[in-house]
Protein backbone atom coordinates (compact mmCIF):
# COMPACT_ATOMS: atom_id res chain seq x y z
CA UNK A 1 0.00 0.00 0.00
CA UNK A 2 2.85 2.39 0.76
CA UNK A 3 4.31 1.83 -2.69
CA UNK A 4 0.93 2.40 -4.33
CA UNK A 5 0.40 5.60 -2.36
CA UNK A 6 3.88 6.84 -3.33
CA UNK A 7 3.11 6.15 -7.00
CA UNK A 8 -0.18 8.02 -6.67
CA UNK A 9 1.69 11.06 -5.38
CA UNK A 10 4.20 10.68 -8.20
CA UNK A 11 1.35 10.85 -10.74
CA UNK A 12 -0.37 13.67 -8.86
CA UNK A 13 2.84 15.68 -8.82
CA UNK A 14 3.41 15.08 -12.53
CA UNK A 15 -0.11 16.36 -13.22
CA UNK A 16 0.57 19.47 -11.12
CA UNK A 17 3.82 19.89 -13.07
CA UNK A 18 1.79 19.87 -16.29
CA UNK A 19 -0.31 22.72 -14.90
CA UNK A 20 2.83 24.59 -13.83
CA UNK A 21 4.04 24.39 -17.43
CA UNK A 22 0.90 26.24 -18.51
CA UNK A 23 1.35 28.87 -15.80
CA UNK A 24 5.04 29.39 -16.69
CA UNK A 25 4.20 29.75 -20.39
CA UNK A 26 1.16 32.00 -20.15
CA UNK A 27 1.07 34.11 -16.99
CA UNK A 28 4.31 36.07 -17.62
CA UNK A 29 2.83 37.04 -21.01
CA UNK A 30 -0.44 38.15 -19.45
CA UNK A 31 -2.39 35.28 -21.02
CA UNK A 32 -5.21 33.23 -19.51
CA UNK A 33 -4.36 29.81 -18.11
CA UNK A 34 -7.83 28.59 -19.07
CA UNK A 35 -8.37 29.78 -22.62
CA UNK A 36 -7.42 28.76 -25.21
CA UNK A 37 -7.10 25.06 -24.31
CA UNK A 38 -3.68 23.40 -24.54
CA UNK A 39 -2.46 23.44 -28.13
CA UNK A 40 0.63 22.87 -30.22
CA UNK A 41 2.77 26.00 -30.55
CA UNK A 42 3.77 24.86 -34.02
CA UNK A 43 0.48 24.13 -35.82
CA UNK A 44 -1.94 25.58 -33.25
CA UNK A 45 -4.02 22.41 -33.14
CA UNK A 46 -5.83 21.72 -29.86
CA UNK A 47 -4.27 18.79 -28.02
CA UNK A 48 -6.34 15.76 -27.07
CA UNK A 49 -6.34 13.99 -23.71
CA UNK A 50 -3.97 11.31 -25.04
CA UNK A 51 -1.45 14.06 -25.87
CA UNK A 52 -1.51 15.47 -22.34
CA UNK A 53 -0.63 12.49 -20.14
CA UNK A 54 2.25 13.84 -18.01
CA UNK A 55 5.70 12.47 -18.93
CA UNK A 56 4.27 9.44 -20.76
CA UNK A 57 2.87 11.42 -23.72
CA UNK A 58 6.24 13.10 -24.24
CA UNK A 59 8.04 9.75 -24.27
CA UNK A 60 5.48 8.05 -26.55
CA UNK A 61 5.51 10.97 -29.00
CA UNK A 62 9.33 11.17 -28.82
CA UNK A 63 9.16 14.84 -27.96
CA UNK A 64 7.23 15.86 -31.08
CA UNK A 65 3.72 17.05 -31.87
CA UNK A 66 1.50 14.18 -33.04
CA UNK A 67 -0.01 16.34 -35.79
CA UNK A 68 2.78 18.47 -37.28
CA UNK A 69 5.99 16.98 -35.88
CA UNK A 70 7.08 20.20 -34.17
CA UNK A 71 9.52 19.76 -31.30
CA UNK A 72 7.99 19.82 -27.81
CA UNK A 73 10.33 21.58 -25.35
CA UNK A 74 11.96 19.01 -23.07
CA UNK A 75 11.31 21.43 -20.23
CA UNK A 76 7.67 20.32 -20.31
CA UNK A 77 8.54 16.72 -19.50
CA UNK A 78 11.32 17.55 -17.01
CA UNK A 79 9.07 19.90 -15.05
CA UNK A 80 6.40 17.20 -14.78
CA UNK A 81 8.94 14.57 -13.74
CA UNK A 82 10.68 16.76 -11.15
CA UNK A 83 7.38 17.86 -9.59
CA UNK A 84 6.19 14.26 -9.50
CA UNK A 85 9.37 13.07 -7.77
CA UNK A 86 9.15 15.91 -5.22
CA UNK A 87 5.54 15.03 -4.40
CA UNK A 88 6.50 11.39 -3.94
CA UNK A 89 9.44 12.36 -1.71
CA UNK A 90 7.12 14.60 0.32
CA UNK A 91 4.75 11.69 0.91
CA UNK A 92 7.62 9.39 1.92
CA UNK A 93 8.99 12.06 4.27
CA UNK A 94 5.79 13.33 5.93
CA UNK A 95 3.05 10.74 5.34
CA UNK A 96 -0.58 11.87 5.24
CA UNK A 97 -0.23 14.94 7.46
CA UNK A 98 -0.65 18.70 7.29
CA UNK A 99 3.11 18.95 6.75
CA UNK A 100 2.64 16.93 3.54
CA UNK A 101 0.07 19.43 2.26
CA UNK A 102 2.37 22.34 3.06
CA UNK A 103 5.35 20.57 1.50
CA UNK A 104 3.63 19.84 -1.83
CA UNK A 105 2.42 23.45 -2.04
CA UNK A 106 5.95 24.71 -1.48
CA UNK A 107 7.33 22.20 -3.99
CA UNK A 108 4.90 23.56 -6.58
CA UNK A 109 5.73 27.16 -5.73
CA UNK A 110 9.50 26.82 -5.86
CA UNK A 111 9.53 24.67 -9.00
CA UNK A 112 7.38 27.28 -10.77
CA UNK A 113 9.54 30.18 -9.62
CA UNK A 114 12.71 28.34 -10.61
CA UNK A 115 11.61 27.65 -14.18
CA UNK A 116 10.24 31.17 -14.72
CA UNK A 117 13.45 32.75 -13.42
CA UNK A 118 15.63 30.43 -15.52
CA UNK A 119 13.79 31.39 -18.69
CA UNK A 120 13.21 35.09 -18.03
CA UNK A 121 15.88 36.12 -15.50
CA UNK A 122 13.08 37.76 -13.53
CA UNK A 123 9.91 36.66 -11.75
CA UNK A 124 6.80 38.74 -12.51
CA UNK A 125 5.00 40.14 -9.47
CA UNK A 126 1.79 38.52 -10.70
CA UNK A 127 3.43 35.15 -9.99
CA UNK A 128 5.49 35.76 -6.86
CA UNK A 129 2.95 37.80 -4.88
CA UNK A 130 0.30 35.02 -4.83
CA UNK A 131 3.07 32.63 -3.76
CA UNK A 132 3.88 34.90 -0.81
CA UNK A 133 0.18 35.06 0.08
CA UNK A 134 0.00 31.24 0.02
CA UNK A 135 3.03 31.01 2.32
CA UNK A 136 1.42 33.41 4.80
CA UNK A 137 -1.74 31.31 4.85
CA UNK A 138 0.32 28.17 5.51
CA UNK A 139 2.11 29.94 8.36
CA UNK A 140 -1.19 31.01 9.91
CA UNK A 141 -2.46 27.41 9.75
CA UNK A 142 0.83 26.25 11.28
CA UNK A 143 0.32 28.71 14.13
CA UNK A 144 -3.25 27.52 14.72
CA UNK A 145 -2.20 23.87 14.92
CA UNK A 146 1.15 24.52 16.65
CA UNK A 147 3.27 23.39 13.71
CA UNK A 148 6.58 24.90 12.65
CA UNK A 149 7.26 27.50 11.41
CA UNK A 150 4.56 29.57 13.08
CA UNK A 151 3.72 33.04 11.80
CA UNK A 152 6.16 34.77 14.17
CA UNK A 153 9.11 32.57 13.21
CA UNK A 154 8.12 32.90 9.55
CA UNK A 155 7.98 36.71 9.66
CA UNK A 156 11.34 36.80 11.43
CA UNK A 157 12.76 34.51 8.75
CA UNK A 158 11.29 36.68 6.01
CA UNK A 159 12.84 39.79 7.57
CA UNK A 160 16.27 38.12 7.59
CA UNK A 161 15.91 37.00 3.98
CA UNK A 162 14.73 40.41 2.83
CA UNK A 163 17.54 42.19 4.65
CA UNK A 164 20.28 39.92 3.33
CA UNK A 165 19.11 40.12 -0.27
CA UNK A 166 18.41 43.84 -0.11
CA UNK A 167 22.06 44.19 0.84
CA UNK A 168 23.16 41.72 -1.86
CA UNK A 169 21.15 43.67 -4.45
CA UNK A 170 22.10 47.16 -3.31
CA UNK A 171 25.85 46.93 -2.75
CA UNK A 172 26.76 45.82 -6.32
CA UNK A 173 24.78 48.79 -7.66
CA UNK A 174 27.47 51.05 -6.19
CA UNK A 175 29.79 49.47 -8.75
CA UNK A 176 27.16 49.59 -11.51
CA UNK A 177 26.77 45.84 -11.62
CA UNK A 178 23.51 43.89 -11.56
CA UNK A 179 23.98 40.34 -10.31
CA UNK A 180 20.50 39.63 -8.99
CA UNK A 181 17.05 40.93 -9.87
CA UNK A 182 14.93 42.98 -7.49
CA UNK A 183 12.36 40.20 -7.33
CA UNK A 184 15.06 37.99 -5.81
CA UNK A 185 14.61 40.10 -2.67
CA UNK A 186 10.97 38.97 -2.50
CA UNK A 187 12.13 35.43 -3.27
CA UNK A 188 14.40 35.49 -0.22
CA UNK A 189 11.50 36.77 1.88
CA UNK A 190 9.34 33.92 0.58
CA UNK A 191 12.03 31.40 1.53
CA UNK A 192 12.04 32.91 5.02
CA UNK A 193 8.26 32.48 5.27
CA UNK A 194 8.60 28.86 4.16
CA UNK A 195 11.30 27.75 6.61
CA UNK A 196 11.18 30.32 9.42
CA UNK A 197 13.92 31.66 11.66
CA UNK A 198 16.70 30.57 12.20
CA UNK A 199 16.59 28.15 9.27
CA UNK A 200 16.35 31.02 6.78
CA UNK A 201 20.11 31.35 7.09
CA UNK A 202 20.58 27.67 6.31
CA UNK A 203 18.35 27.91 3.22
CA UNK A 204 20.23 30.95 1.90
CA UNK A 205 23.60 29.35 2.66
CA UNK A 206 22.63 26.19 0.76
CA UNK A 207 21.37 28.34 -2.12
CA UNK A 208 24.60 30.32 -2.20
CA UNK A 209 26.71 27.15 -2.13
CA UNK A 210 24.68 25.60 -4.95
CA UNK A 211 24.93 28.79 -6.98
CA UNK A 212 28.66 29.02 -6.37
CA UNK A 213 29.26 25.44 -7.41
CA UNK A 214 27.18 26.00 -10.56
CA UNK A 215 29.23 29.12 -11.40
CA UNK A 216 32.49 27.20 -10.93
CA UNK A 217 31.20 24.36 -13.10
CA UNK A 218 30.24 26.79 -15.88
CA UNK A 219 33.65 28.43 -15.66
CA UNK A 220 35.44 25.08 -15.90
CA UNK A 221 33.23 23.63 -18.65
CA UNK A 222 32.57 26.67 -20.80
CA UNK A 223 35.15 29.15 -19.58
CA UNK A 224 32.44 31.70 -18.80
CA UNK A 225 32.37 34.30 -16.08
CA UNK A 226 29.11 35.40 -14.47
CA UNK A 227 28.81 38.96 -15.75
CA UNK A 228 25.03 39.38 -16.00
CA UNK A 229 21.88 38.76 -14.00
CA UNK A 230 21.90 35.38 -12.29
CA UNK A 231 18.77 33.22 -12.22
CA UNK A 232 18.90 32.68 -8.48
CA UNK A 233 15.47 31.08 -8.02
CA UNK A 234 16.66 27.52 -8.87
CA UNK A 235 19.29 27.72 -6.15
CA UNK A 236 16.92 29.29 -3.64
CA UNK A 237 14.39 26.58 -4.49
CA UNK A 238 17.04 23.97 -3.73
CA UNK A 239 17.98 25.61 -0.43
CA UNK A 240 14.41 26.15 0.78
CA UNK A 241 13.18 22.69 -0.18
CA UNK A 242 16.24 21.03 1.35
CA UNK A 243 15.42 22.77 4.63
CA UNK A 244 11.71 21.89 4.40
CA UNK A 245 12.50 18.20 3.89
CA UNK A 246 15.40 17.95 6.34
CA UNK A 247 14.64 20.69 8.88
CA UNK A 248 14.96 18.41 11.91
CA UNK A 249 18.51 17.42 10.99
CA UNK A 250 19.48 21.03 10.25
CA UNK A 251 18.02 22.29 13.54
CA UNK A 252 19.94 19.60 15.40
CA UNK A 253 23.10 20.64 13.59
CA UNK A 254 22.57 24.33 14.39
CA UNK A 255 21.98 23.58 18.07
CA UNK A 256 25.11 21.44 18.16
CA UNK A 257 27.17 24.23 16.60
CA UNK A 258 25.90 27.08 18.79
CA UNK A 259 25.30 25.28 22.10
Amino acid sequence: MEIIAALIFLMLGASVGSFLNVVADRVPQGKSIVSPPSHCFGCGRELQARDLVPVISYIVLKGKCRYCGAEIPIRSMLLELITGLLFMLAYIRFGITWQLAAAVIYCSIFVLLAIVDMERRSIPLIIILPCIAAALIIDLVNTWFSFSPDIFSALAGAAVGLALFLLAWGVPLLFKKHMIDRTDILLAGLAGLAVGFPLTGAAILLAALAGGLAAIALRLIKGKKITELVAFAPYMAFGALAVIFFNDALLYLLKAIFS
